[in-house]
């Protein structure tokens, strides 16, 4: 197997196990434990209903309280540092004044590496699994072009124009309702 496929085979098998873990691995929740558990009973704990010590312990990662009801969520913080974005995705749709991506799975492995994986362009893909993405006049648009294997890089200024389908976008910006509010979108190239 040559080192492209060996590539491919390490980030779906990774992608796999995001979406295990993104699942839950088929656990339940904290308020599902059962009688023989084997978590022991505190003092803290003893005599308060489960629903006081979760809704008061428990902090949620940013990502959730960003879109708490949603389905998207923007990317964990260290991918988001490493990415320098709050999502990315491929352009899938664009309208008169404003367009759709699909998610691009965004991961880091062991070494510290950024793995990113989206949809073929080929590939027909539903209203459900597409992201709104809105903008004002303030947003700012420009385009990152990639050149000698990610060795060194050219930023221009761009517009909503300038957003092609089958396009890569890394935009930093926030959910709200599954719709993605961009204050900045970076229009990425590779030469």
């Amino acid at each position: 197997m040559n080192l492209k496929g060996k590539k491919v085979t390490v980030l779906f098998c990774m992608l796999c196990m995001l979406s295990l873990a993104a699942s839950g691995c088929g656990l339940g929740s904290a308020g599902d434990e059962t009688e023989g558990s084997d978590t022991p009973e505190t003092a803290d704990t003893a005599g308060q209903e489960p629903a006081d010590s979760a809704e008061e312990d428990v902090e949620e990662p940013k990502a959730v309280q960003d879109n708490p009801e949603g389905r998207w969520h923007v990317l964990a913080p260290e991918v988001a540092a490493a990415v320098d974005a709050d999502f990315c995705g491929m352009v899938y749709r664009i309208e008169e004044d404003t367009f759709f991506i699909a998610e691009e799975e965004t991961i880091l492995d062991e070494d510290g590496a950024l793995i990113s994986s989206h949809p073929s362009s080929s590939v027909e893909i539903p209203d459900s699994d597409l992201i709104e993405v809105i903008f004002d006049e303030d947003t700012y648009f420009y385009i990152r072009t990639i050149q000698g294997n990610g060795e060194s890089h050219e930023d221009t200024d761009a517009s909503f124009s300038d957003l092609e389908k089958s396009g890569t976008v890394e935009m930093k910006g926030y959910f709200e309702q599954d719709v993605f509010h961009a204050e900045e979108i970076r229009i990425v190239k590779v030469s």
